[in-house]
């Protein structure tokens, strides 16, 4: 008897089940599924052309753009639900026979971002979650257009961006301006260059001219623009970094050495945020010493690479000091820096260095020198230091782990309890590798004046091992 062939769930296997079938499913499954059913109704309406889907897109877009109500929980995941199958929609079927108008809508349910989410309870991460794909999207399909379709397009690109008051699409239209042409960028500067320097999106239109500027290779016209902003909106170590990619070192170092004088507007994964005049110092002061070192003013570079180690024991800095010296001087100017960090008066910066260089050796004798003056409340800054000593040196991290633990529990400092509890299991375990002959009272006396002196710290021996107390 003949074997009976299996049918294939894909475009041949569904076609054999005929249309009269396949739309039985497709109405009973399109009932239950919003997004499927405006797929299908859109489906349907572009075999009148594209006016009709856009027609259908335009009335549901102007329902939930006219809506005012606050958005719950559940009504937000169906409403993302909702719009990604219309983002589908708007790139299958009217992308399809015209990408212009697909591109407008596509801008629009992008446009309604900060509408929709000023509007919910809560924060809704799916809806968050479709915006980015919106975005995508929408950047794609503009990015496709010819120059005379990107054109077209300005003005509803710039309307959009001055109606975002608080800068919250900035990435987006920095992204944009990038797939546009040169003739639509041009374009669009024509309308940015008038915005008014009161206006509270200026900045914003500075910072797409600059894009604009630095596509062209105008680097001066980058600077300048720079200059025009707020003070607080610019961004001097951002300038810098620019400049310094494009090969334009001498402006860079102008940047790199424009300190900001107070509060100022950075962007941190993405997310606009304030931030203090020693934000990105470090990053700032190794970008000026790059900066000297490809202008060829090597001695500049040196002096302010060895004055930041003086200043921060800078691990990263001193490797790059003793790097750029001649052969054989970087064995007395180590000496000089280890002397330095000895004789410093911050003993955590120190100890950090010691370890982070690593010289172990020096770090273990320095702790022993310095037993009475460790202070609990750098438990965070000394965590990891005791374990970097444990394996070869454990009669330095047992100093260094019961000077803090004594000094947290002194202080009250219930926030460092659970490190408190940690350097306790650590203690216990390097207790039998210590010799009996050393200066150090033992584990077991140790934990006795603990118990005496702390026994009514409870949230403290709550958090201790029943075995350890």
């Amino acid at each position: 008897m003949a074997k009976k062939a299996v049918v294939k769930f894909d475009k041949k296997g569904l076609s054999s089940l005929g249309a009269e079938k396949l739309a039985e499913i497709l109405l009973e499954e399109a009932a239950a599924n919003k997004p499927l059913k405006i797929r299908l109704q859109a489906a349907i309406a572009g075999e009148g052309g594209s006016a009709k889907i856009c027609a259908m897109l335009d009335k549901r877009l102007d329902q939930i753009e006219k809506s005012t109500s606050r958005i719950t929980a559940a009504k937000s995941r169906d409403m993302a639900v909702e719009l990604s199958g219309m983002v589908r929609t708007i790139h299958a079927e009217l992308g399809s026979v015209d990408r212009l108008a697909a591109s407008e809508r596509m801008l629009r349910l992008v446009a309604m971002q900060l509408l929709l989410l000023h509007r919910l309870y809560d924060r809704s991460v799916k809806l968050e979650k479709f915006f980015d794909q919106a975005n995508e999207a929408a950047v794609s399909l503009v990015s496709d257009l010819d120059p005379a379709q990107q054109i077209a397009l300005v003005p509803t690109i710039e309307k959009m961006r001055s109606a975002d008051l608080s800068s919250e699409q900035d990435d987006f239209f920095t992204r944009l301006m990038t797939g546009l042409s040169v003739e639509a960028a041009e374009d669009w500067k024509a309308f940015l260059q008038k915005v008014p320097a009161k206006n509270r999106t200026y900045p914003s239109a500075l910072g797409l001219l600059q894009l604009l500027a630095q596509k062209q290779g105008d680097f001066k016209r980058m600077s300048a623009l720079e200059d025009l902003k707020p003070e607080m909106f610019q961004n001097s170590l951002q300038m810098a970094q620019l400049l310094f990619d494009a090969g334009q070192f001498e402006d860079a170092l102008i940047w790199a050495r424009r300190k900001p004088k107070g509060m100022h507007m950075v962007y941190v994964g993405g997310i606009r945020a304030a931030a203090g005049p020693e934000y990105g110092a470090r990053e700032r002061k190794l970008l000026e010493t790059e900066i000297l070192d490809r202008l060829k003013r090597r001695d500049e570079a040196q002096k302010l690479r060895w004055d930041i180690f003086c200043e921060s024991f800078d691990v990263d800095m001193l490797r790059q000091y003793l790097s750029k010296l001649d052969d054989f001087a970087e064995f007395d100017e180590m000496d000089k820096a280890i002397a330095l960090v000895l004789a410093d008066k911050n003993i955590n910066k120190a100890l950090l260095f010691l370890v982070q260089w690593p010289k172990l050796d020096l770090a273990a004798q320095y702790i022993i020198d310095h037993a009475k003056e460790w202070d609990g409340r750098y438990y965070e800054m000394l965590s990891d230091v005791s374990l970097a000593l444990r394996d070869d040196y454990p009669i330095a991290a047992t100093v260094l782990d019961r000077a803090l633990l004594n000094d947290i529990l002194n202080r009250n400092l219930s926030p460092a309890y659970e490190f408190a509890a940690r350097c306790l299991a650590g203690l216990e375990e390097m207790s039998s590798r210590i010799s009996a002959e050393t200066s150090l009272p033992s584990h077991v006396q140790f934990m006795q004046g603990l118990r005496s002196k702390h026994a009514r710290k409870y949230s403290f021996w709550m958090l201790v091992p029943h075995e350890l107390r």
